[in-house]
C-alpha cells in the first residue's frame, strides 16, 4: 500500500470518528488516539521493497534428457518439476550449460503465426544461446502435440505442456541458467556456475555511441532502446559480457560490456587467477576475437574461423589461455570457444578418491569411487585429472589419485 493510500484510510476513520453533532471533546480525543494506533499497525505490515542481493530471486532450470523431466530452481531449491519433450536422438538437443536470451509470447514458425493451432512452438519460446548463437535454434517452447510431452520426439528444442510453458516464462528472467544433461537428477543443480545472471550494484557508463539496450544478454535479444554515449544507469546484475542495468523507466535492460564502463558498488566474486590447463580448444562461433590479454578490451591479435582449434595452456571462470602458431600466448573468451581434448583412460590408484565439480580440494564431491575404477581423462586443470563422467557431465580427480 503506498502513502497516498495509508492518507486516505487515515482521513476515513477520523470522519468515522468525526461525524455527529453529540461527540465531546474527551470523544474526539479518544477517536484520535485510536486513529494513530491504527496508522501505526498499517505502516508495519508494509514492507519496503528489498535492495541489493536481497531484491535478487535466483532461478536455475535443469533439464534430464534421460528421463524427460525439467527442475526449476528458486534460490537453491528445487521450486517445481514438468514433464517436457526432448530430442529424438541424443544428440539432437544440446548438453551443457545455456542461458535464455529471448523470450517470445506466442512465436510465429515458418510462415505460420503464433498462436495458431498448427504452429509446433506453442504458446511461449524461451530462447537459450547455445555456445553463443542468438537464441533462435534451440528453445523451451510449448507444443501443438501434448501427446508427445514425456517422450523423445523433438529436432532438440525442449517442449512443453503449453500451460507448463507460460507458467515458466511469467517466471524466469533472459539471462536464467539452464543445464541440459542425461544423467542423474538429485535436487541440487550441478549446472556451470559461470553461466547465469549474478546480481550487482554500481553505475555504468555508455562508452559507445548509440549503444543498444537489450532484453536479454544476446544480440538476438529485442532492443528496448538506443542509449547515448555518457549516460550513466545503475547497475543491477551481470551476465557472461553483459551488464543488466534499470532504464530510468525502471525497466530492466542489457547492455554489452565492450560499449560500457562499470564503476562502484560491489559485484559477484572475481573470477580466479589463469590456471595451468592442457588439451585444445575450437572456436564455436562464425568469427572470434583472439587477444593479447583475458579482458574484452584487450588488442585483437588475430580472429579466428569457427572450427580452428589452438593449444591449451590455461583457463579461468572466463578466459581460455592458448598457444598461437608462433609460440606467443593469446586468450579466447568462454563465449566464443569450448575445450576439446584427445581421451584417454586412467585409473584410480587409492582404495578411495573423490571425483570433484571443480578443480580445487574445496569443490563438492560429486561422487567416490573405489580403487581400480577407469575413468575417461579430457584434459589437465592445475594438479587435477580432468574427466568426464558417463552422465557427460565434467569432473576433476585429483592426479595423486589417478594414473
Amino acid at each position: 500500500m503506498m502513502e497516498g493510500e495509508i492518507l486516505k484510510h487515515r482521513g476515513n476513520f477520523f470522519f468515522d470518528c468525526a461525524k455527529g453533532e453529540g461527540n465531546t471533546i474527551k470523544q474526539i480525543k479518544w477517536c484520535r488516539f485510536i486513529v494513530f494506533a491504527a496508522i501505526l499497525a498499517l505502516i508495519a505490515t508494509i514492507q519496503l521493497p528489498a535492495t541489493g542481493y536481497a531484491a535478487f530471486t535466483e532461478y536455475k532450470i535443469e533439464i534430464n534428457k534421460r528421463t524427460n523431466k525439467l527442475y526449476l530452481y528458486q534460490n537453491g531449491k528445487v521450486k517445481k518439476v514438468y514433464p517436457v519433450a526432448t530430442g529424438r536422438t541424443q544428440s539432437l538437443t544440446p548438453e551443457g550449460t545455456w542461458p535464455i536470451v529471448v523470450k517470445i509470447n506466442k512465436p510465429g514458425w515458418k510462415g505460420i503465426p503464433g498462436g495458431h493451432p498448427s504452429n509446433p512452438l506453442g504458446e511461449r519460446w524461451n530462447g537459450l544461446s547455445v555456445r553463443g548463437d542468438n537464441g533462435r535454434t534451440y528453445g523451451i517452447h510449448g507444443t501443438n502435440n501434448p501427446g508427445s510431452i514425456g517422450t523423445h520426439a523433438s529436432s532438440g528444442c525442449v517442449r512443453m505442456y503449453n500451460k507448463d510453458v507460460i507458467e515458466l516464462s511469467k517466471t524466469i528472467y533472459e539471462g536464467t541458467p539452464v543445464w541440459i544433461h542425461s544423467g542423474t537428477s538429485n535436487n541440487k543443480w550441478r549446472g556451470d556456475s559461470r553461466v547465469g545472471l549474478k546480481p550487482a550494484s554500481g553505475t555504468v557508463k555508455i562508452t559507445g555511441s548509440n549503444v543498444n539496450a537489450r532484453t536479454g544478454p544476446s544480440t538476438g535479444s529485442f532492443v528496448i532502446q538506443t542509449l547515448k554515449k555518457g549516460t550513466v544507469f545503475p547497475k543491477t546484475g551481470v551476465s557472461g559480457d553483459w551488464y543488466q542495468v534499470k532504464l530510468p523507466n525502471g525497466r530492466l535492460a542489457f547492455v554489452y560490456k565492450a560499449y560500457a564502463s562499470s564503476s562502484g558498488g560491489s559485484a559477484p566474486p572475481p573470477s580466479s587467477g589463469i590456471k595451468p590447463a592442457s588439451g585444445q580448444v575450437v572456436v564455436t562461433v562464425d568469427v572470434a576475437n583472439v587477444r593479447a590479454n583475458p579482458s574484452l578490451k584487450a588488442a585483437i591479435v588475430t580472429k579466428a574461423k569457427k572450427g580452428t582449434k589452438f593449444t591449451l595452456t590455461g583457463m579461468n571462470n572466463e578466459w581460455f589461455q592458448i598457444r598461437l602458431s608462433n609460440g606467443k600466448t593469446a586468450y579466447l573468451h568462454h563465449t566464443v570457444a569450448k575445450q576439446t581434448t584427445s581421451q584417454s583412460i586412467i585409473r584410480v590408484v587409492v582404495n578411495l578418491a573423490n571425483i570433484r565439480s571443480a578443480p580445487s580440494l574445496s569443490a563438492k564431491v560429486l561422487q567416490r569411487v573405489p580403487k581400480g575404477t577407469t575413468l575417461t581423462k579430457t584434459g589437465m586443470s592445475g594438479d587435477f585429472h580432468q574427466i568426464k563422467l558417463k552422465s557427460g557431465t565434467t569432473a576433476y580427480i585429483h592426479k595423486s589419485c589417478a594414473k
